[in-house]
């Protein structure tokens, strides 16, 4: 019995390692392809959800006609609840449109780019 429960604590372990690993990669590829070929576009700051270890920020944005509403880690970001419903940079993946990465230092004003961005008037006074 006590081989049993030793060799699945190891393959419990190696799996949970397996999984971490695995999760970085693919978060390396997605930083590396929106360096080299994202697309950028206007995103509004719709709300940002705290947790006591993680912090979510959700981005609604248009490609196309799309409306399209993501969310990415708000770790390492510089925003707080005052700067819900303001409008930033955002670079996007063409062939995974939900992976983003908000520029936040570069806020939006000019309500003549908002509005080519897909949002509406009620948007922006919002």
């Amino acid at each position: 019995m006590k081989k049993k429960s030793k060799i699945l604590a190891i393959l419990i372990i190696f799996s949970i390692i397996i999984f971490i690993i695995f999760g970085q990669l693919k978060s390396y590829r997605y930083e590396k392809e929106l360096l080299k070929d994202g697309k950028v576009t206007i995103g509004k700051l719709d709300s940002i959800e705290e947790h006591p270890k993680r912090t979510y920020l959700h981005v609604s944005y248009y490609i196309g006609k799309k409306k399209i509403i993501s969310f990415e880690s708000g770790l390492h970001k510089k925003v707080s609840p005052k700067d819900i419903g303001k409008f930033y940079k955002i670079k996007y993946l063409l062939n995974s449109p939900e992976i983003i990465r908000g520029i936040y230092s570069e806020q939006i004003i000019d309500s003549t780019a908002i509005l080519k961005a897909g949002f509406s008037e009620k948007d922006i006074e919002k």
